[in-house]
C-alpha cells in the first residue's frame, strides 16, 4: 500500500479540498455501471457517502425519480453545488469517517464510490455505513486498484519523466496525485479492507483493465475487446476500477 497526506490535519485537508479544482467524477459510463450493479432502486432510501459534486445522485434521480436520495460530504462548495442541482436531493455536511449524520438502520442501499482511498480512516467509514444500513441493506463500493498497473506500481523511481509516470502509474500513486489524501491500494488490500469490516462481497466487477495500455493507439482502438476478454475470464485484479456489491454479514454484525 502506498499513501500520501496522512500527516495532514482535518482542517488542512478541508482547506486543500476547498481550493482544489472542481474535478468531477468518472463520467456517464462509470455512473451507469455503478447504478446497474445496484439493481432496482425505485422507492428506496439511498445514501451517497462522500457524494462530492453529486454526479451519481443526479444520475440516480434521472433513473429513479421515486427514490429518496441523500448525500453526505465535508466540503461546503460541494454541498452547495449538489443542493443547487436538485431540490429533491437531501445533502448533509459530515465527516463520513467519524459519524454519518443519520440514524441507525435508515437506508436500503448506500454508495461509497472512489472515496475510501481519500480517507485516513476508511475502516470507520465502512462501520458507519453499516450502522445506517437496514439489516437487509446493500452497499456498492468502488475503489481504484493499483494492481491494475502491474508491474509498474513500485517502479516509479525507474520511470524517467512525469509524462510517463502519469501513464504508467495510477492517479492515486504518490508520484501522480494532487489530492490532499490518497491511498494506492493493491487488489488484496481492497478485499481485506471490505471483509474485515463485516461485509460480504456478493459481486465484483472490473473496468479499465491494464489502463496504461491505452497509451498505445492500437490497443486503444480495440479497447472494448480487451475489456471483454479480461471480464470474460474474471481477471478483475488487473482492472483499474473495481466495483463491489456487498451486504452485511449477519454473524459479524450480531444480527
Amino acid at each position: 500500500m502506498l499513501k500520501t497526506g496522512y500527516d495532514f490535519t482535518k482542517e488542512e485537508i478541508i482547506e486543500k479540498y476547498s481550493v482544489l479544482d472542481q474535478r468531477r467524477g468518472l463520467g456517464k459510463v462509470f455512473n451507469e455501471r455503478v447504478i446497474a450493479l445496484s439493481g432496482n432502486l425505485s422507492g428506496k432510501k439511498i445514501l451517497d457517502a462522500g457524494c462530492g459534486f453529486g454526479e451519481l445522485l443526479v444520475a440516480l434521480e434521472k433513473c429513479y425519480s421515486a427514490s429518496h436520495l441523500y448525500g453526505v460530504d465535508l466540503i461546503d462548495v460541494r454541498i452547495k453545488e449538489v443542493s443547487d442541482k436538485s431540490g429533491k436531493i437531501v445533502i448533509k455536511k459530515g465527516d463520513i469517517q467519524e459519524k454519518i449524520p443519520f440514524e441507525d438502520n435508515y437506508f436500503d442501499l448506500a454508495f461509497c464510490t472512489e472515496t475510501l482511498e481519500h480517507l485516513k480512516n476508511p475502516d470507520h467509514c465502512l462501520q458507519e455505513i453499516i450502522r445506517v444500513l437496514k439489516r437487509t441493506g446493500f452497499i456498492v463500493i468502488t475503489v481504484p486498484n493499483g494492481t491494475g498497473f502491474w508491474p509498474f506500481l513500485y517502479l516509479d523511481s525507474l520511470i524517467p519523466t512525469k509524462w510517463l509516470r502519469s501513464r504508467l502509474l495510477p492517479y492515486e500513486h504518490p508520484s501522480n496525485t494532487d489530492q490532499p489524501v490518497d491511498t494506492c491500494y493493491e487488489y488484496k488490500e481492497i478485499i481485506e479492507l471490505i471483509c474485515r469490516n463485516g461485509l460480504l462481497i456478493e459481486k465484483i466487477e472490473g473496468w479499465r483493465y491494464l489502463r496504461y495500455l491505452q497509451m498505445f493507439p492500437l490497443i486503444r482502438n480495440i479497447s472494448p475487446v480487451v475489456e471483454w476478454f479480461f471480464a470474460k475470464f474474471k481477471m478483475e485484479r488487473f482492472a483499474y476500477n473495481l466495483f463491489f456489491l456487498c451486504r452485511k454479514d449477519e454473524e459479524t454484525q450480531g444480527l
